[in-house]
């Protein structure tokens, strides 16, 4: 068992190596790897457990293997997906606009389909989040928890369980990111007045209402992190 774990330790700090090297352009997409045995020497590990970092690699699209002609570089854009963001971001900073304007647009279609499908149900689920949104001294990250389920439970009201199960990725993806992203979450008040015109158009089944209240709301985090003038 332990020979095992320290496997999968090396195993795993290969990967964040390679990865970090096609992430930063050292191993272009469309170029090969280099060989087995040079690479595994380099590295100074065994090519077991190269080969295993090479097999997560490929299940998270930054590599094709192909027996006979290696290992090479996918177009990691064109075949990643969402779960490579928070490993991108670091070296990426300018994708933080593109991970906002995905936040803004997907969030504002959840509350747009929630208001003409929840059920009462739902809504009482939606306060109840809102209400724990609520207590006092909660920390950023808190805060940020409880925003992110409720756009969560937003999914839910849909009826869409590919919408929810998207949520989850992105929740996923996103876990490491946790303390970075606290700073998107407005001042309380602000967060418990945006629930509140949420749940009041949901329950008026106005759909365009939600959709400018969560627009509004989605936007002034964007604004706090890329300013004024860079937010659309």
């Amino acid at each position: 068992m332990a020979k095992q774990h320290e496997r999968q330790k090396v195993a795993d700090e290969v990967l964040v190596e390679v990865r970090r090297r096609i992430l930063t352009g050292r191993y272009a997409p469309g170029t090969k790897l280099p060989p087995e045995r040079d690479l595994a020497r380099e590295l100074g590990v065994n090519r077991a457990s190269l080969r295993e970092a090479l097999k997560k690699l490929e299940h998270l699209g930054l590599v094709r293997i192909r027996q006979g002609d290696g290992t090479r570089v996918t177009h990691f854009e064109q075949t990643a997906g969402i779960e490579l963001v928070s490993h991108l971001l670091p070296l990426s900073p300018e994708l933080a606009a593109d991970v906002l304007e995905f936040r803004r647009l997907v969030g504002r279609e959840l509350a747009r389909l929630a208001a003409e499908r929840a059920t009462a149900a739902d809504v009482d689920r939606l306060r109840a989040l809102a209400a724990d949104g609520r207590a006092p001294e909660l920390s950023p990250e808190r805060r940020f928890d409880l925003d992110f389920a409720f756009y969560a439970q937003l999914a839910a009201c849909t009826g869409n369980r590919v919408l929810s199960m998207l949520i989850n990725t992105v929740r996923a993806a996103t876990e490491s990111m946790r303390p970075a992203l606290a700073v998107l979450t407005v001042s309380p008040e602000r967060m418990a007045a945006h629930h509140d015109a949420v749940i009041a158009a949901i329950e008026a089944r106005d759909a365009d209402a939600a959709a400018r209240a969560a627009e509004a709301y989605l936007r002034d985090g964007e604004r706090k992190v890329l300013g004024d003038e860079a937010a659309p």
